[in-house]
């Protein structure tokens, strides 16, 4: 393995950690060095349209992920990270919605399938939840 893989490898365990904490803007400087270098990578671009989501700037990460799906249509990492970040920014329907595409590609991945259920269910259950509030 050679000295550049290990510092994109621990560029992206850095930038994992930076994005657990919050501390978002940190994270993408991380990812963006590894983007300098490899623009078309699907981990740093997922992680960076997640860091961008997370810190309010929706619109923002939206657009890398659709760069990135651009780039690696079928990529389930792409595609988990943007459900996800769906999710997160009080988008339950476009998340249904990416991971539907997801499971369309990847049909017998059982994972997928289960979390487009755990999401219709908390759909469900804020609905309900709503309704009698």
């Amino acid at each position: 393995m050679d000295s550049a893989s290990v510092d994109e490898e621990f560029l992206i365990r850095r930038s994992d950690i930076l994005i657990a904490d919050g501390r978002y803007e940190q994270a993408i400087s991380c990812l963006d060095m590894i983007l300098n270098e490899h623009p078309e990578d699907e981990k740093a671009l997922s992680m960076k349209g997640l860091a961008y989501c997370l810190k309010g700037e929706t619109e923002r990460g939206i657009d890398i992920f659709e760069q990135a799906l651009d780039i690696h249509p079928f990529s389930k990492t792409v595609l988990i990270t943007f459900a996800d970040a769906c999710l997160h920014s009080s988008m339950p329907d476009r998340s249904l919605e990416i991971l539907e595409r997801a499971i369309s590609y990847y049909p017998d991945d059982e994972g997928l399938v289960m979390l487009k259920m755990t999401i219709i269910g908390a759909m469900e259950k804020n609905s309900v939840t709503a309704f009698f509030n």
